[in-house]
């Protein structure tokens, strides 16, 4: 179940039905079936070439599929071309015009859809108090910092008052204090607006914070779809539990054994959570410390425990030895997929 909609939902569900991308020999997109829920915040969340792209591009219209129907609200929209979708996309680059003012950027899509000059300047003016702009309205968009460009770029989507907004790694070209800044923004916006969002990113982070709900992606497959908190804490593959968030990953059934109690087969694996794995005083198993990497509030060390490597993930008042003692107080079995 996805967490609530504060906002009154004005955006409509998507619904993609066994859709399929072939470029070549390459199978981009392979039998996708997703079920957006409206007004939710809902990410694509996977590694480069997973199809993530791909798949929001065939939602816009920007791509066709070559199998599978794409519905936004009960409406098939599978053969409609992007200017017929009530859908709008947020682009990486931002996508703004160079030479117009940040009104004029804003207002654009407005004039496309031949909306009068008087309901255009009010629209206008709501679109850029929304993002905290309107006091940039007649500033030329190469003057704005990349946050500001970004906030504009998010205007001129929403002036437009779509049923969807889709995001294509919006926020990569951005600093990491403006990306966490502008994250904050993104998501308050969204539940302000109430619209139906289709995020893409290889961020795990950046999908965690934002979503309600997240479907991880590998190799033009849905791997998993759910809630963040369901993903992080009940991954149902190795792959999932490495890919979000990190997750230490034993195939070995001895070494599954030995530092868990627990029998896999051939087909399954042991995942257990780097901050799982604790640096304990007496009654832990001995590694030798292979590496350390300070991170701010934690410490991310790599130990090799009787031939097999353990991440851990620990505060910063570990003893700065060669050797630690460690203990496992949780892990998972998982399908071995990796």
């Amino acid at each position: 179940m996805t967490e609530s909609i504060t906002a009154e939902n004005r955006g409509e569900s998507v619904r993609l039905s066994d859709v399929s991308r072939r470029f070549g020999n390459l199978l981009a997109v392979d039998n996708v079936s997703l079920d957006i829920p409206a007004g939710s915040f809902f990410s694509l969340l996977g590694p480069s070439g997973c199809g993530k792209s791909t798949t929001l591009r065939i939602i816009s219209g920007f791509e066709f599929p070559d199998g599978g129907q794409v519905f936004i609200g009960d409406e098939d929209v599978t053969r409609l071309d992007a200017r017929r979708r009530p859908t709008v996309m947020v682009f990486q680059n931002y996508a703004l015009f160079p030479h117009m003012s940040v009104k004029e950027n804003v207002e654009y899509g407005l004039k496309v859809r031949k909306m009068k000059a008087r309901d255009r300047e009010n629209r206008v003016k709501e679109s850029l108090d929304r993002v905290d702009m309107g006091e940039f309205l007649n500033t030329p968009v190469t003057s704005l910092s990349g946050g500001q460009q970004q906030r504009i770029a998010l205007a001129r989507a929403v002036a437009i008052e779509p049923d969807v907004i889709l995001f294509d790694e919006p926020l990569s070209n951005l600093d990491v204090a403006l990306r966490q800044q502008t994250r904050i923004e993104l998501k308050a916006l969204q539940r302000r607006l109430g619209l139906t969002s289709v995020y893409v990113t290889h961020d795990q982070e950046e999908a965690l914070a934002l979503s309600d709900q997240i479907a991880v992606m590998r190799n033009g497959k849905i791997i998993q779809v759910g809630p963040p908190k369901q993903l992080y804490n009940e991954p149902e593959s190795a792959f999932v539990a490495s890919f979000l968030g990190g997750s230490n990953i034993l195939t070995n059934p001895k070494d599954a054994l030995l530092f868990t109690g627990l029998t896999i087969n051939e087909s399954q694996a042991v995942a257990i959570r780097s901050e799982h794995v604790q640096v304990v005083e007496s009654g832990g198993v001995e590694g030798e410390v292979l590496s350390r990497q300070f991170l701010g509030m934690i410490t991310e060390i790599e130990l090799m425990v009787q031939g097999t490597k353990l991440v851990v993930k620990t505060t910063n008042n570990v003893p700065d030895t060669s050797h630690l003692s460690v203990k496992i107080v949780a892990s998972q079995i998982v399908k071995n997929d990796l």
